[in-house]
């Protein structure tokens, strides 16, 4: 093999090389952003499920008082206030 013919066999080696190095920080930085991404995104999942929880816990603190009220007024319809 000539001096010609290895110098462009290594050219094109390092070309194709260039290329994939290219390629790869283009992909590192894609991943980055959606990662960022994706961290927001669990972040508003996880206010969302506090305040879903915030909000069922005090729907069953009403139906427990609404349950009370109701025993009340069976027991003494009278003196319940409703």
């Amino acid at each position: 093999m000539n001096l010609k013919t290895q110098v462009d066999t290594h050219t094109s080696q390092i070309s194709r090389l260039e290329q994939a190095m290219t390629a790869l920080a283009e992909a590192q930085v894609k991943t980055a952003d959606e990662t960022r991404a994706m961290r927001r995104a669990i972040a508003a999942l996880a206010k969302a499920q506090a305040k879903t929880e915030a909000a069922l816990a005090a729907l069953a603190e009403a139906q427990t008082a609404r349950q009370w009220q109701a025993y009340l007024t069976a027991v003494h319809p009278k003196q319940c206030p409703l």
